[in-house]
């Protein structure tokens, strides 16, 4: 599964649902972490782990080194949030860290493509006085802001993945964007099954291969 295969996946069918595919289609059971050792990933993908992406490096996992951090709620299934404390195994194979970075760029904006149709169907069935909420000057310019930073990032992941410093920032990207949606939903946005949810989960996902020492689930 490529970026985009991945962002389509994701705008059709959801996290969760691609997040498994994902790992699924990975040529084994491993565990990919991050530079700080932590990962988010559904329940299933935890079971006969045997490798691990530890130190730039596909690694034999050690399991009594698997730290349970916590569950993820997604309105579509439950993720596992872990970090791996193991101790670096001799050098193997170099973990593809940017594919897989540029993969779940591609799958988060495929989830902030889904979050602004729904943004477009919300507002759409709302009015000030006698003026559709669409048609008023703020939420066009906000809407445009977004769908032209979607077209950036896509724009990014077509091809070859970029560097891992690249896909960063396009990481940072969606994540503003998808606040930027989230703020026009209002209250709406972050009910507890609403779209809060999704955001917060991607943005989760992303952190624990961007972030520092610090991300906690």
């Amino acid at each position: 599964m490529n970026a985009d295969q991945a962002r389509r996946s994701a705008r059709a069918h959801g996290l969760t649902a691609t997040l498994t595919t994902m790992h699924d289609t990975l040529p084994e059971r491993v565990l990919p972490c991050g530079p700080s050792g932590c990962c988010v990933l559904p329940e299933p993908a935890l079971h006969d782990v045997a490798g691990v992406w530890t130190a730039g490096t596909v690694a034999v996992l050690d399991p009594a080194a698997v730290e349970r951090l916590g569950r993820v709620e997604t309105p579509d299934g439950p993720l596992a949030a872990v970090r791996y404390r193991g101790a670096p195994g001799p050098a193997g194979v170099p973990a593809p860290w940017s594919d897989w970075l540029a993969r779940l760029a591609g799958l988060r904006l495929g989830l902030s493509e889904a979050l602004l149709d729904a943004t477009v169907a919300h507002l759409g069935d709302r009015r000030v006085g006698d003026t559709p909420l669409l048609l008023q000057q703020m939420i066009k310019g906000a809407l445009a802001d977004a769908v032209t930073e979607q077209i950036e990032i896509k724009i990014q992941l077509t091809g070859t993945p970029p560097p891992a410093e690249s896909l960063a920032a396009l990481h940072r990207q969606i994540t503003m964007t998808d606040r930027m949606l989230l703020r026009l939903l209002g209250a709406s946005g972050f009910t507890a099954d609403g779209p809060g949810a999704v955001v917060n989960a991607s943005e989760l996902l992303a952190d624990a291969w961007i972030g520092g020492e610090g991300w906690v689930p």
